[in-house]
């Protein structure tokens, strides 16, 4: 069973401590993604199955997704927080589906979760502390704008100043859990796959190394700094 996925990057470790299992790894789903096809994240799990240290933790963003719903969709948000439910259900189900041909030990590895499961007291405080951040006119606000703006550039549509402030908050809400090694039922998971490297991957290791927002590192990092693996 070898996965036909390749390490392109890491940041935040090293290669040989992978290659020695060192690292309980997360596979990150983002439902607004559509390189996250059932087949595509059944071989992210078979590549984290042969790293990682011993369980495997495929996570799904699903309520944090509803943000781009409600966005693109001019839905309200408890009503893109449903589709954005069903969505993680259905592909969570279709994957489920696909890893029957692994082993009892193999599956018994592999752990799902929700986004809300792994949001516990400790991020909630986080989450408290960076919307109000967010929320205040600067240079954290203008950076994460700045990165939805790149982000969206390439879309035939526009967005409103109120749009990629709405955007901007989907970072908000991931960023305790891109940064830190956040337990996931019970897991603590020390490093995170995602299919591309991007600006926003650097601007968190940049906060995770104190060389940007030093005062946000010192608000929200508790844990050693999460590793992120470029696989694709």
């Amino acid at each position: 069973m070898i996965s036909k996925l390749k390490l392109h990057n890491i940041r935040g470790g090293n290669k040989t401590d992978l290659e020695q299992k060192k690292y309980t790894i997360g596979v990150g789903l983002s439902l607004g993604n559509k390189w996250f096809t059932p087949e595509n994240i059944i071989e992210e799990i078979k590549w984290a199955l042969e790293y990682s240290k011993d369980k495997v933790v495929v996570y799904v963003a699903d309520s944090i997704h509803a943000i781009n719903i409600s966005v693109r969709s001019r839905r309200s948000i408890e009503s893109a927080r449903r589709i954005a439910f069903r969505e993680g259900e259905e592909l969570f189900s279709k994957v489920k589906e696909g890893l029957k041909f692994l082993s009892d030990e193999q599956l018994n590895k592999i752990s799902f979760v929700k986004w809300d499961e792994i949001v516990d007291g400790s991020f909630t405080n986080k989450l408290v502390y960076l919307r109000a951040r967010y929320n205040e006119s600067g240079l954290f606000q203008d950076t994460i704008h700045a990165i939805v703006r790149n982000h969206v550039s390439h879309e035939d549509r526009k967005f409103s100043d109120d749009d990629i402030h709405m955007l901007g908050s989907y970072i908000v809400e991931e960023l305790p859990e891109c940064a830190n090694r956040v337990p996931m039922k019970g897991i603590i998971v020390d490093a995170y796959m995602y299919p591309q490297d991007n600006e926003l991957v650097a601007f968190i290791e940049r906060i995770q190394k104190g060389e940007v927002f030093p005062e946000i590192k010192e608000k929200i990092m508790d844990t050693e700094p999460k590793v992120f693996l470029e696989v694709r």
